[in-house]
Parts: structure tokens; sequence; C-alpha cells
């Protein structure tokens, strides 16, 4: 059974594969940020720090709402911000293995 930790607490969460990032957190009694749920508004954006390899490919709505987010990080901060980082969408991001994540504001 996957575990998903969040980064700078002691929580980890055992989680079913193929769950939904946010909705295995909240079925849990974890809250995180959140907007529409559909993967466009970019609310529940997240850093993976490990685990990238252990969530499903982005799909297309996905993607799009990260490059939106990847330009207005970089305008806000500068390129070097997103160095290292791997950013998903908790409403949309499928899990397959253990993933260690924070939210990204």
């Amino acid at each position: 059974m996957p575990k998903v930790s969040i980064a700078g607490t002691d929580k980890i969460f055992d989680v079913k594969e193929g769950e939904i990032l946010y909705d295995a957190l909240s079925d849990r009694g974890e809250e995180l940020p959140h907007g529409c749920l559909s993967g466009s508004c970019g609310a529940c954006r997240i850093d993976v720090i490990e685990g990238q390899e252990n969530l499903q490919p982005a799909g297309l709505v996905e993607n799009n709402t990260i490059d939106c987010l990847k330009e207005e990080f970089s305008q806000k901060n500068g390129k070097e911000f997103l160095e290292n980082k791997h950013i998903r969408l908790a409403c949309r991001a499928k899990i397959k293995g253990d993933v260690l994540f924070r939210s990204l504001k």
C-alpha cells in the first residue's frame, strides 16, 4: 500500500494505488488547499519532493494549468524558483507508489 507524506510534518497516510492524491488525503481527514477540483485553477498545486515517478503522468488539463503556474512563478519569483520543483495538482495526480510532497504557494 503506497504511503503519502507531507514534508515538514509527521503526517504519513496509507493510500490505495490509483487514488487521486487530494481525494485520498481528504478521505483521511487532511484538507489541502483547493479550488475547482477539476485541474484548471491551480489552487491545489504541490511540489513533489520524492516519488515523482510514483504518480501517473499528468494529462492535458493538468499540464496546461502547470504551464500557466510555471509562467506565473517565473514572473513573480524568477526562473530559479522553479529549479528542483516538480509541480503537480493534487486534485489530478493519481498515486502509484510512495510520495513526499509539500503545498506550493
